[in-house]
């Protein structure tokens, strides 16, 4: 999984994240929360074959943004699947080319 967290949530991390996981593993720019969605989707959709699936775990609050955007570059079949506790946090999505 890509970096998903947002700067503006580190101070909600629990320690033993914060000090076991590199940094750059963990946390995204607030401004651009989905630039390495975006860079995945746009390498798939030109790498998946017909029918291909794409899966990511996600940040619970751009489940809605995330969908629109794969929506955007073409996936269809996009599912927003909620946690063990309710909360949005996978999203699969499928290719299929005419």
């Amino acid at each position: 999984n890509p970096p998903y967290i947002t700067q503006s949530e580190k101070t909600q991390m629990k320690a033993n994240v914060l000090d076991f996981e590199p940094k750059l593993a963990l946390f995204v720019d607030d401004q651009n929360p989905l630039q390495f969605y975006n860079a995945i989707a746009d390498f798939s959709i030109k790498n998946l074959k017909n029918n291909g699936k794409l899966y990511f775990e996600i940040n619970e609050n751009y489940g809605e943004l995330t969908s629109v955007m794969l929506s955007e570059k073409g996936y269809g079949d996009i599912q927003l699947e909620k946690d063990f506790n309710k909360k949005p946090r996978m999203i699969r999505c499928g290719t299929k080319f005419d």
